[in-house]
């Protein structure tokens, strides 16, 4: 009997856990209180959760989606590709961290392809993305070749629209 209400309190939870995230994926801003009418939780339970999924680094933080070309601070975005022989005991991993360390990458995935990481960066200027490819890039041991993209227009990032809809007008008949 024990182990079945140990088994129905993990699902609980799971299910529990499910809901909010679902929730806070979708707006990170939202208060417990809010999410607790959302999703019929108590907000003492909702607040409990997560702190719970923040301390097992389940919800690694709450970041803002900026879109710098209404302030008129536009960054430079780009994709980069990279060719990499994997390192013996290491494959991938130890390149992707050290990449990872530099705060103008956004993002380092591990791909298939042609390709074998794909990198999003932003920065200020063509010569801070000039200088990551050939200086911290190309000369890392094993990168045997690399591809850069430049974003010409960002239209989604992080799930969110970055242009504005046209309001369409309806036809009406007289």
């Amino acid at each position: 009997m024990a182990k079945q209400t140990k088994t129905n309190t993990k699902q609980t939870n799971s299910n529990t856990e499910g809901k909010i995230l679902k929730i806070l994926e979708e707006n990170a801003r939202v208060s417990d209180e809010t999410i607790a009418d959302m999703s019929g939780i108590s907000k003492s339970e909702v607040k409990k959760t997560i702190d719970r999924l923040k301390n097992k680094g389940i919800i690694m933080g709450f970041k803002p989606i900026i879109n710098w070309k209404k302030i008129n601070k536009e960054k430079i975005s780009s994709v980069l590709q990279i060719k990499v022989i994997p390192q013996e005991r290491e494959g991938f991993a130890k390149i992707c961290k050290e990449i990872s360390m530099d705060s103008r990458v956004k993002d380092v995935f591990v791909v298939t392809g042609d390709y074998d990481i794909h990198i999003y960066l932003e920065a200020d200027n063509m010569d801070e993305i000039s200088e990551f490819v050939t200086a911290k890039i190309a000369t890392k041991k094993g990168v045997i070749g690399t591809n850069t993209h430049i974003v010409m227009k960002d239209f989604k990032r992080n799930g969110a629209k970055l242009f504005e809809e046209e309001n369409k007008r309806e036809i009406i008949s007289i």
